[in-house]
């Protein structure tokens, strides 16, 4: 889950069926804005320890008047960050806005108040936002989908020893490094920053991504210099991973793919840690 924090809509024209949820998210997470940007969630994600009693705001930048309804959906994530939509579970995870609908008129804002808790921790969960009523230059109506991101984090943080650098690889072809992160305790952790280096350079920085709960998770990097990395450095909130690595070749990126999608059918997380 390549999390970046920017408000970026997914834009549906002449919507006549429900759309997975994990587009919008997905798209926040991952894709550039279209050009209708006047309408945004602020903030897109936000992480709270235990529970949550907070709020987003919707913004309609536009001439039209707005019409929102909310939705509250659990994902999951695979290894390569992928993002899949799946039901909330209601039975343990208990959230309250303060509307589920409203309108938003021309150039204004609302603001939606919640509360959160769940029976067990970490847990994480989407708002979606469904505007309808905004038109393109072209005259066309559009529906447009706004996450807001929320993670319940547990009191204690991730711990330095619980995560554990599987692969450090080095692609020739691609010039891009992949490393294999496993989370192997119960606590949910954001991974900051990820970058490779070899004593003169230092690859682009990676990373914004949470790591959950007994996971693996897979990142990449640029790498420019003809030959391999030495070492990788991890930033997490609480400490930081740094050691040095013979980076190894990088396997070819669909069987990497391939073996990613098969151990992760059976073990990605859904909203919760394990109990």
């Amino acid at each position: 889950m390549r999390e970046t924090g920017l408000q970026l809509p997914i834009v549906l024209c002449r919507m006549r069926r429900r759309v997975n949820p994990a587009a919008a998210l997905a798209a926040l997470l991952l894709f550039p804005a279209p050009r209708l940007t006047a309408q945004s969630v602020s903030p897109p994600i936000a992480e709270y320890t235990q529970r949550a009693r907070s709020s987003f705001r919707l913004t309609n930048g536009t001439l039209f008047p707005l019409n929102v309804v909310l939705e509250i959906r659990g994902f999951r994530v695979t290894e390569q960050g992928e993002v899949i939509d799946v039901p909330l579970d209601t039975s343990r995870v208990h959230v309250k806005l303060s509307t589920m609908s409203f309108r938003i008129p021309p150039r204004g804002n609302y603001t939606v108040f919640y509360e959160a808790t769940a029976d067990s921790l970490p847990t994480w969960f989407n708002i979606l936002s469904a505007l309808s009523g905004a038109r393109t230059d072209e005259g066309l109506n559009v529906r447009i989908l706004l996450p807001h991101v929320v993670y319940l984090n547990q009191k204690r943080p991730l711990r330095r020893d619980e995560v554990v650098i599987r692969s450090f690889a080095y692609d020739e072809e691609s010039h891009r490094v992949r490393v294999e992160l496993e989370n192997t305790g119960p606590s949910l952790g954001r991974a900051l920053k990820v970058t490779a280096s070899d004593g003169h350079a230092e690859s682009a920085p990676a990373g914004g991504f949470p790591l959950f709960p007994f996971s693996h998770r897979w990142v990449e990097a640029g790498w420019e210099p003809a030959t391999p990395p030495t070492r990788l450095s991890v930033r997490f909130a609480k400490f930081t991973l740094d050691t040095t690595l013979e980076a190894t070749r990088a396997p070819a990126a669909d069987t990497l793919r391939s073996a990613s999608t098969a151990q992760s059918a059976a073990a990605e997380p859904t909203g919760s840690s394990r109990p």
